[in-house]
């Protein structure tokens, strides 16, 4: 079990690292206000710097969100955890997947598996049914 956890601590790490375009810190942003880098309080060191900042949104319509747009960029998706599901999708003849978690009001998720570029496609749909999620 602890190394089931430590897998997945990496794996969030790792996509969080890689995939983020900026990051910003200090200040309260709400939830009206989606950005690609992550909003860390100073000393939180818990949230990659490159997670999804998405407010105060409930965990449920987060993950029905990332689920949408996961369907829409083609890939399908498990339910993990109640913060997080695995993405899985197959290109040329190829299976990729990553884990996208949902925590302390961040997406983020790993990317050993799975090609950058794809990546920063189910990035931006996030973003963009998040974006929806709020106008209603």
């Amino acid at each position: 079990m602890g190394k089931m956890l430590s897998n997945v601590a990496i794996l969030v790490a790792t996509l969080g690292l890689s995939v983020g375009c900026s990051s910003t810190s200090g200040g309260s942003v709400g939830p009206s206000k989606l950005e690609m880098g992550a909003h860390i309080e100073k000393g939180d060191e818990s949230t990659p710097k490159t997670a999804i900042f998405v407010g105060h949104h409930k965990s449920e319509d987060v993950l029905k969100a990332i689920k949408r747009a996961a369907l829409k960029e083609g890939w399908d998706v498990t339910e993990y955890k109640s913060e997080a599901v695995i993405v899985e999708k197959t290109l040329a003849d190829k299976t990729i997947s990553s884990t996208i978690i949902y925590h302390n009001q961040h997406i983020s998720g790993d990317s050993e598996h799975a090609p950058m570029g794809e990546l920063l496609k189910l990035r931006h749909a996030i973003v963009e049914e998040l974006k929806k999620e709020e106008k209603h």
